[in-house]
């Protein structure tokens, strides 16, 4: 989309991520580091770009190619937004998302999940299916009480 070469686009990212490294500026809003096998099955480097990182990159461009990036990524931002809309938890219906909850409530209890937990569970669930929860909903503790098993097996919360 860019009309560069993936090597001069990659070169072009690290150089904003120095950038935004020596203003700090948070690089995950914009890029991630990561990598994608090849089709000879080598791992080669790549960025997960952000919307945010398109946005970056498309102010960057200038000119005719600035101008066509761009449309091109507020088309395919436009069209990945409409595919999300289509798969919207909130059409799931009530009974199977209390069904959820229950089943993850029992298994929570039976391995002895802190009550903290499961209810920070409840709240990510709950807010992926449009229910909105108070602030204080989770109620983290201050301190939490501590088990011999917790330093012998090295396991600590």
């Amino acid at each position: 989309m860019v009309g560069k070469e993936h090597s001069k686009l990659l070169r072009d990212i690290r150089k904003y991520s120095e950038q935004l490294a020596e203003a700090k500026i948070g690089l995950g809003d914009f890029f991630e580091e990561s990598s994608y096998l090849d089709a000879n099955n080598q791992s080669r480097p790549c960025f997960m770009v952000t919307k945010k990182g398109c946005e970056f990159i498309a102010h960057k461009l200038t000119g005719q190619k600035g101008t066509e990036f761009t449309a091109r990524y507020i088309n395919r931002f436009h069209k990945m937004e409409q595919q999300q809309e289509k798969t919207n938890p909130v059409e799931i219906p009530v009974g199977e998302v209390a069904s959820y909850l229950k089943a993850m409530d029992r298994i929570a209890v039976r391995q002895n999940l802190a009550p903290y937990k499961i209810a920070a569970n409840f709240k990510k669930v709950s807010e992926q299916f449009g229910i909105q929860l108070s602030e204080d909903f989770v109620n983290v503790p201050e301190y939490n009480q501590m088990n011999l098993s917790d330093f012998v097996d090295g396991e600590r919360e």
